[in-house]
């Protein structure tokens, strides 16, 4: 296989490498970025679905694509990148609720659609295999990546079934062996008119959905002292860091509660020194008096976008049972220490409590603000 200015000239042969060890494939993916650049056709594994890859830069090998997928020119195809800043060079303006979508999926079975900076609608999608995103790092230039099958026909989940659909239309056929998802994809739209899932995958609607909103969860043990006030103070700092009311906080996508690990009778008020010290508030009276004590659930921290916990007990607690969310699962001391439990302590005790929770709490409100529309 040469290159050539106007395109490929091919001799008919597709070139088969097996990967037995997806941690040293150095040399494979030298080999495959070689070919891409000069506007071959490659097709590898990802987490979900086995792909084929072309570079975006070079027309005749795009329009190549889209003839042996048989696939409709109006259906523009995803742009693979390797990491965050590819999106954000491209689409200077993201809508929060895609920013929260990319913290929560990001790599993984999640295609964003975006406005560029033109206003042209772009896919992307940032995958969680290392021979995917090592292949776009190696290849040096933007690669579409539809899936590899005919349009309208099941996707591969092997090599095989991908030289079976393709027996000789490709220049490179990486064999990782069988993917393990072998569902697409879940792909989803986000605008300033809002989010809409285009096609539901291998991320069900309903956590796209949850996630494209700011859940933040408080958790501490009995969820009548820490807790709760800590929640009442960041529905505080939010509101004034985005410039609503607090009662506006829900029409902008955000939700701030609070629950504990071991809450001994549920229903329970805030304590009486809670509600104290929030009726007092220097700056208005901080909203506790609706409380009631929650125990915590597996539902409430999938659903949940941050989690918050006051010791690292109850972070250690809940990553046993949710390895996978040790980036959102969080002590709130920024400097990792315990918040300890003042129930039975004296009134300096709790005051001491409100300002710690406070300085966190418009700390947070900081960073978290960059995640919530502003209109």
């Amino acid at each position: 296989m040469e290159g050539a200015a106007s395109g490929i000239l091919r001799d008919g042969m597709t070139e088969v490498v097996s990967v037995v060890d997806l941690s040293v494939v150095v040399d494979e993916l030298r080999r495959a970025g070689e070919v891409l650049r000069r506007g071959g056709l490659v097709a590898f594994p990802t987490e979900t679905v086995y792909g084929i890859a072309v570079a975006a830069t070079i027309p005749p090998a795009v329009e190549r694509l889209y003839a042996i997928k048989r696939r409709p020119r109006d259906k523009p195809m995803t742009l693979m990148v390797a990491d965050v800043a590819e999106v954000r060079r491209r689409c200077p303006r993201i809508p929060a609720a895609a920013e929260r979508l990319m913290e929560r999926f990001w790599p993984g079975p999640l295609t964003l659609v975006l406005p560029d900076r033109e206003g042209r609608l772009t896919g992307f999608r940032l995958p969680n295999h290392p021979l995917a995103r090592g292949l776009v790092r190696e290849a040096g230039v933007p690669l579409f990546v539809p899936s590899a099958n005919v349009s309208d026909e099941p996707p591969a989940r092997t090599a095989e079934q991908v030289l079976a659909a393709f027996p000789t239309e490709l220049d490179m056929v990486i064999d990782g062996g069988s993917v393990e998802g072998g569902i697409p994809s879940t792909v989803v739209e986000v605008t300033a008119r809002g989010v809409a899932v285009l096609r539901e995958g291998a991320i069900p609607e309903r956590h796209v959905v949850d996630a494209s909103h700011l859940h933040v969860l408080f958790v501490c043990s009995g969820n009548t002292d820490r807790s709760p006030l800590a929640a009442a103070l960041l529905r505080r700092r939010l509101a004034e860091r985005i410039g609503c009311r607090e009662s506006e906080l829900e029409s902008r996508g955000v939700t701030v509660a609070s629950a504990g690990l071991h809450v001994e009778a549920e229903g329970r008020p805030a304590s009486e020194a809670v509600r104290r010290i929030a009726s007092e508030w220097p700056d208005g009276a901080l909203d506790v008096e609706g409380h009631h004590a929650t125990r915590l659930t597996a539902e409430m921290v999938r659903g949940a976008t941050h989690v918050f916990c006051m010791e690292r007990a109850h972070q250690e607690e809940i990553l046993a049972f949710f390895p996978g969310r040790l980036r959102d699962v969080r002590l709130l001391d920024p400097e990792g220490h315990d918040v300890e439990d003042p129930a039975g302590r004296s009134a300096l005790v709790y005051r001491n409590l409100a300002r710690r929770l406070d300085a966190a709490a418009t700390l947070l409100a900081g960073g978290l603000s960059t995640c919530v529309s502003s209109s």
